[in-house]
């Protein structure tokens, strides 16, 4: 072989090599052009369920706000009609110390009167007699 065949094949050995760096270059760029659209592709996917996820955190805490509310609230009323209802219960009893108070009053006057009604005829019939008496005695005069 000669100086020029081993130059030939040394000049078309390098156009090969460099011929296969630019295919490698360029497959390699494709490839990382891929690679960048889908770890894209998986990061919107997965924002996406991020953001839906944070989204739904804050109607969550929202709803629990106004849970939290509206419990106070009711708690508040309910109190409010316990009071009530205590204040009522008080005054039935009250309403029922007064009709028993009322109740031993009038037997008390009704005894106090049947006393009364007693010692007026007892004072009648002893005026009765008294009198009956003072009449014998002045005919007897």
């Amino acid at each position: 072989m000669s100086e020029q065949s081993l130059a030939q094949l040394l000049k078309s050995h390098q156009q090969r090599q460099s011929e296969r760096k630019r295919e490698n270059e360029q497959l390699r760029k494709e490839a990382v052009t891929t690679v960048n659209e889908l770890t894209d592709s998986l990061n919107d996917h997965l924002n996406e369920g991020v953001s839906e996820v944070f989204v739904r955190q804050k109607e969550l805490e929202q709803a629990s706000r106004k849970l939290s509310t509206q419990t106070t609230k009711y708690t508040k009323q309910t109190k409010q009609w316990l009071t009530l209802v205590d204040e009522f219960n008080t005054a039935l009893k009250e309403l029922g110390d007064v009709k028993n108070w009322a109740t031993v009053m009038e037997n008390d006057m009704r005894t106090i009167m049947s006393t009364l009604e007693f010692v007026h005829q007892g004072n009648s019939s002893s005026n009765i007699n008294n009198n009956s008496q003072q009449q014998q005695q002045q005919q007897q005069q």
